[in-house]
C-alpha cells in the first residue's frame, strides 16, 4: 500500500493517523496532552510532554499497521514557540502556547511599527505570535539567557523542537508557515526578515532555517519513513479535499476557529484580515488569507469551567434547538481575534438575570457564529464567497452549522472526517494528487430566515465595539 502518516500535534491532543492513496483514512492513534493557565494571559504545556505523545502515537499507530506507509507529514499547532538547548535538545522553557498573551505590555512600545510589521509579515502586532514570547524568554528566563551567551541555545516554534527530536542529527528546521507565525518572517522574500529581528531584538543565529512545507525534510529517526511535509494545522486543514472549489472557504473548528480561503497576496493587502502562506513548495508559493476566532472550543470550556455540565456536547444540540432567544456572550475569551486585534475585556453575558446553564452555553456558541460572521464579511470584501466547508469537532453541532448558513446567507458543507489538519497534510505528503478522493459532504445547511438570530448579531457588534 502507498499510505501517508501524518502526525498532528494538536492543543489538547498528539493524533497519528494513516491515510490511503486516495485519502481515505486507514487507523488512527490518540494520545492526550495537558495545557497549563497558570493567570490570565499565560498559557503553557510541557514540551517534553508533546514530544513524547508524538512518539507513542506514531509508535502503536505502526505497530498495528507494519509495512504500509510510504511518507510523512508533520502538522503542529502555530504560534505556540519554546527554547532548548542545541547540544542535547532539552527544553529550557515551557512551550509557550499560541494562547499565551503574557507579552501584551512589552509590545505596546512596537505599536508605532504596526503598519510595516503588518506590510512584511501579513500580520497585525499581536502577543499570540511567537515575536513577542520569544523576546519575553530572552529576557525573562535566566537560563535562555545564559544558553544564549554559551551559544547553546535553539529558539524556534514548536515543530522546530519536534523536528529536532524526530530527524536525526538535531537538525534546526522550520517550516514556511510556522516561521510565518513568529511575526519575524518575510512572506514575499520567504526569509526571516533581518528588520524585525532586529526590531524585537531576536538573535538570529538562534533561529531555525526555514523551508517550503513541501520537500525532502528527511528520515524519521526512529521508523525509516521520508518526510515530505512540514506546516501549521490550518495550513493544512485547507486542503483537507484537495484544492478548493471556487468561492469556497474552509472553516475549521476547533479549540479556535479559523477561515481560511486562498487569495493573491497583494490584492489582501489592506484587509484585516491575516495574510499567509497556504503552500510552498521549491521557489513557488500560494497564498491565503485568514480570519481568527480565538474563543471557539476555548469559550466553551471557559463556560464548562465555571458552570459545569456532564455530557455537554451529547446535549448541546437539543438545546440549539429549543432555545431560540439566549443572552448574548461577549466572547473575548483568548482575546479577540480578527478584524479586531484586541486583547478585550473579560467575557461576560449581557442580559437578566438569572441565565440557566443552558441558555449560557447556547449564547456561547451563537457567540461564535456571531464571531466568525464578521470574518465572512471581511472575506467577501475581497473577493466573492458562495460556500462554506466547515470541518473540526464543533462542525458537529448541527445547530451552530444551520446558524452559520442562516447569518451568513451562504451554504454550509459539513465534512464527514472531522480531521482535516490530517487529511489536508496527507495530500500535501502525498504530491498533491488529482485523483484525491474528494469527500461527499455529510450534510449540507441551507440559509433560512432568522429574524431573532439577525438582532442578536446587532447588539452583540455594538457590544463588541463598546468593549
Amino acid at each position: 500500500m502507498s499510505c501517508t502518516l501524518v502526525i498532528d500535534q494538536g492543543t489538547h491532543a498528539s493524533r497519528a493517523l494513516i491515510y490511503s492513496a486516495r485519502g481515505e483514512p486507514v487507523d488512527g492513534v490518540e494520545e492526550s496532552v495537558g495545557l497549563v493557565q497558570t493567570g490570565h494571559e499565560r498559557v503553557e504545556q510541557d514540551p517534553r510532554q508533546l514530544l513524547d505523545s508524538v512518539h507513542g502515537a506514531a509508535a502503536r499507530l505502526l505497530a498495528r499497521n507494519p509495512g504500509c506507509v510510504r511518507q510523512a507529514a508533520l502538522a503542529t499547532q502555530r504560534s505556540t514557540v519554546l527554547a532548548w538547548r542545541k547540544n542535547d535538545g532539552r527544553p529550557l522553557s515551557p512551550a509557550l502556547s499560541w494562547q499565551d498573551r503574557r507579552a501584551s505590555d512589552d509590545l505596546r512600545r512596537f505599536r508605532s511599527q504596526e503598519p510595516e510589521i503588518r506590510r512584511i509579515t501579513g500580520l497585525p502586532l499581536s502577543p499570540h505570535y511567537g515575536a513577542g514570547k520569544l523576546r519575553w524568554l530572552l529576557r525573562q528566563d535566566p537560563g535562555v539567557r545564559q544558553a544564549l551567551e554559551t551559544n547553546n541555545l535553539c529558539l524556534g516554534p514548536l515543530v522546530s523542537y519536534l523536528l529536532a527530536h524526530l530527524l536525526p542529527g538535531r537538525r534546526h528546521l522550520t517550516d514556511h508557515s510556522n516561521a510565518h507565525r513568529t511575526l519575524l518572517f518575510d512572506i514575499e522574500r520567504l526569509a526571516w526578515s533581518e528588520e524585525l529581528l532586529e526590531l524585537f531584538d531576536i538573535p538570529p543565529q538562534c533561529l531555525p532555517r526555514p523551508l517550503p512545507l513541501r520537500g525532502e525534510w528527511g528520515l524519521l529517526d526512529e521508523y525509516d519513513i521520508p518526510l515530505k511535509a512540514v506546516c501549521g494545522d490550518q495550513n493544512a486543514a485547507l486542503y483537507a479535499q484537495g484544492p478548493l472549489p471556487e468561492k469556497t472557504a474552509a472553516i475549521n473548528l476547533g479549540t479556535g476557529a479559523f477561515i481560511l480561503m486562498p487569495c493573491d497576496a497583494a490584492g489582501a493587502a489592506s484587509t484585516p484580515l491575516l495574510r499567509g502562506i497556504a503552500m510552498s513548495n521549491g521557489g513557488a508559493c500560494r497564498y491565503l488569507v485568514e480570519g481568527t476566532v480565538n474563543g471557539a472550543g476555548a469559550a466553551l470550556s471557559w463556560v464548562q469551567r465555571q458552570w459545569p455540565v456532564d455530557g455537554l456536547f451529547g446535549k448541546l444540540d437539543d438545546w440549539l434547538h429549543d432555545i431560540q432567544s439566549p443572552p448574548l456572550f461577549i466572547n473575548t475569551v483568548g482575546g479577540l481575534g480578527s478584524p479586531w486585534w484586541k486583547t478585550g475585556g473579560r467575557p461576560r453575558f449581557t442580559g437578566r438575570r438569572p441565565i440557566q446553564k443552558a441558555a449560557r452555553h447556547v449564547a456561547v456558541i451563537e457567540s461564535i457564529v456571531f464571531l466568525l460572521q464578521h470574518n465572512i464579511e471581511r472575506l467577501r470584501q475581497l473577493q466573492a464567497v458562495a460556500r462554506l466547508h466547515v470541518s473540526g469537532g464543533l462542525s458537529r453541532l448541527d445547530g451552530l452549522c444551520q446558524r452559520l448558513a442562516d447569518l451568513s446567507g451562504l451554504e454550509v458543507a459539513r465534512i464527514a472526517d472531522p480531521e482535516a489538519t490530517a487529511r489536508g497534510a496527507a495530500w500535501l505528503a502525498a504530491g498533491c494528487p488529482e485523483d484525491w478522493k474528494a469527500q461527499q459532504p455529510e450534510k449540507i445547511f441551507r440559509p433560512r430566515q432568522a429574524p431573532g438570530l439577525e438582532r442578536r448579531y446587532g447588539r452583540f457588534t455594538r457590544e463588541i465595539e463598546g468593549t
